[in-house]
């Protein structure tokens, strides 16, 4: 099974979110940050390593908020979701369209990619 993961940012209220690039499979759908792990390194050195490359930003690992099976072209992705926190660097988009800051009641009126939609779903039921 192969293993993704993401990252719930808060600051002030707000989640980042980023818009995939136009030529990424589901393009410009939203999601939380984060991706696939490598070879050799646990799940939070992978969330860690992601958002240095996909945002030039350093960030510290809480906890994790969830986990969920996703089904996509008939293969199982098990999706672990970190929360965590900026600790350093200058957000840069490196990989994205767009990024932004929203609100919980914000959220809804994004298109988020499949797989992120159960996160959105229990953060908005305030459910893990």
């Amino acid at each position: 099974m192969r293993q993704v993961t993401a990252a719930l940012i808060k600051k002030d209220d707000k989640y980042l979110i980023c818009q995939r690039s136009a030529d990424d499979e589901c393009g410009l759908l939203w999601e939380f940050p984060g991706g696939k792990l490598e070879e050799g390194e646990t799940l939070e050195e992978c969330i860690i390593r992601e958002i240095k490359e996909e945002l030039d930003l350093d960030i510290r690992v809480l906890d994790v908020f969830t986990t969920n099976v996703y089904h996509f072209n008939n293969k199982e992705i098990l999706f672990t979701i970190f929360n965590a926190e900026i600790i350093g660097g200058t957000m840069k988009l490196n990989e994205h369209n767009d990024a932004r800051w929203v609100t919980l009641e914000e959220m809804p009126s994004y298109e988020f990619m499949p797989a992120d939609i159960v996160f959105v779903e229990r953060l908005l039921n305030g459910k893990k």
